[in-house]
């Protein structure tokens, strides 16, 4: 174990860290806002990768950018308002409307491969490819400096939206106190469709950051779903900042061990971790008391 593998491990696992981050993020927002599990995150995270290589051939990239990641946000948008309201407006159980949203997931996923069939295809990022070589030991992807920039401004902005505007406020009441935000004057049907909505745009921009590191198909979404959620249960449901930590101690702690022991680990750490954390902290990294 030299300086430099440390090093590259660093490197590598915050990069890995971030995508998780990212998608912990986009869950966090719509469980905290409405209490519902959206099993669906991971596909919007792969629709919007899709779409980049759809449009990519056509228009400039940085619009195919935006209308790959607005179109994922829509379709999350549109399964609260087609699925999600209307069986809340029949009284159906938070298991019913769990289920739908793993429906959604499945429909996304097999759909997509309907439509643009199951092969993977590379997705160009927005920086050139040539590695970029430190002091002759360290090495990285042009890529990996935009996913570190990208993950700073994406929580950034979600803090201070949620405390500095009026509906990122009316999430932050509907979490603490839904029938209190209710009698001020909240309306829930609206912040529920955001909540959605912000969740959906979180996730499609961190399709466009993952999947420049390996390939555009109707399967890339699973393991950032996967992760995502499990890094949201490791950090807790207290801020964003919990979304952070634990995407970051994920993502070394899988690097880590794919170095230097073996990759068939890396796979199994993220429920040992998740196992460990639980039991020692069942409220997650961050509790429930350090809101602010």
């Amino acid at each position: 174990m030299t300086l430099q593998s440390i090093l590259q491990v660093l490197v590598s696992g915050l990069q890995v860290g971030c995508i998780y981050a990212l998608m912990a993020l986009s869950f966090y927002v719509i469980q905290s806002a409405t209490g519902i599990l959206n099993f669906a995150q991971g596909e919007w995270a792969m629709i919007s990768a899709v779409l980049g290589v759809v449009f990519l051939p056509f228009v400039p990239y940085p619009i195919a950018i935006a209308a790959a990641i607005a179109g994922a946000t829509s379709l999350a948008i549109l399964s609260e308002r087609l699925f999600i309201r209307r069986l809340e407006s029949r009284n159906a159980s938070l298991v019913t409307i769990i289920l739908s949203l793993l429906g959604i997931m499945i429909v996304a996923r097999y759909g997509t491969a309907l439509l643009f069939g199951q092969e993977e295809y590379p997705l160009p990022g927005p920086a050139r490819s040539e590695i970029i070589e430190i002091g002759g030991e360290l090495y990285l992807l042009p890529q990996t400096l935009v996913i570190y920039a990208a993950t700073v401004a994406v929580f950034a902005a979600v803090e201070l939206h949620m405390r500095r505007t009026k509906l990122g406020r009316s999430l932050r009441v509907a979490a603490i106190d839904p029938i209190g935000a209710q009698l001020i004057g909240v309306d829930l049907n609206r912040v529920r469709a955001y909540a959605f909505g912000l969740g959906g745009l979180i996730a499609a921009v961190a399709g466009w950051l993952y999947a420049p590191l390996y390939a555009a198909g109707y399967m890339i979404g699973v393991v950032p779903g996967v992760k995502g959620f499990i890094v949201m249960v490791i950090g807790g449901m207290a801020s964003p900042l919990g979304s952070l930590l634990g995407g970051i101690t994920l993502g070394l702690i899988e690097v880590a061990a794919a170095r230097y022991f073996s990759s068939l680990y890396s796979e199994a750490l993220a429920f040992v971790v998740l196992m460990g954390v639980l039991f020692v902290r069942p409220e997650g990294l961050i509790a429930a008391g350090t809101r602010s």
